[in-house]
């Protein structure tokens, strides 16, 4: 179904035909033997679920979860998963704070004060995928040494700020 070819400099290539029977081709990074080969079989899943219309495995599927940057846009420009939007920092707090009917004026009050230290910290920009636990950390330690707010204070934020994660 796909065909995994190696170019004269080590790089590996996987070419396949999609559900309207054009070829496609997937430039793979450099890497070993074996894992171009487990790639293209994760690719062969994908072709056959998007020319059956059936979904993909399970472990296919937290593949394709799993991946980001390159990997992905390679999949999304041979038309394998979709197109995928990287969701910045300032976007997905600002839709969940929209998305939010359920609470008081003052809760909204509180989420913007938090949302405006992860703004201030990580930047309007950021994406979510980049926000690692380690920078999440060091969040908290500007909270508490830069902003110099109460211990209650940094803890109530920390949760506020998990809750939009949870929400993610």
């Amino acid at each position: 179904m796909a065909s995994l070819s190696r170019y004269r400099n080590g790089l590996f290539l996987i070419q396949f035909t999609d559900r309207d029977g054009n070829r496609r081709t997937v430039r793979l990074p450099k890497m070993a033997k074996r894992m171009a080969e487990s790639v293209k079989l994760k690719i062969e899943n994908l072709v056959a679920a998007s020319i059956t219309g059936h979904s993909v495995d399970d472990e296919t599927s937290r593949w394709v979860a799993g991946l980001d940057g390159p990997m992905l846009e390679k999949l999304a420009a041979v038309g394998l998963i979709g197109k995928t939007e990287t969701a910045t920092l300032d976007a997905f707090i600002d839709t969940y704070i929209a998305e939010r009917g359920d609470v008081k004026s003052s809760t909204r009050t509180v989420y913007g004060h938090t949302r405006r230290n992860l703004i201030d910290h990580f930047g309007a920009d950021k994406p979510l995928k980049a926000i690692t636990e380690g920078d999440v950390d060091a969040w908290r330690a500007q909270l508490k040494s830069v902003e110099k707010l109460a211990d209650n204070t940094v803890r109530r934020r920390c949760g506020i700020a998990k809750q939009f994660g949870r929400a993610r």
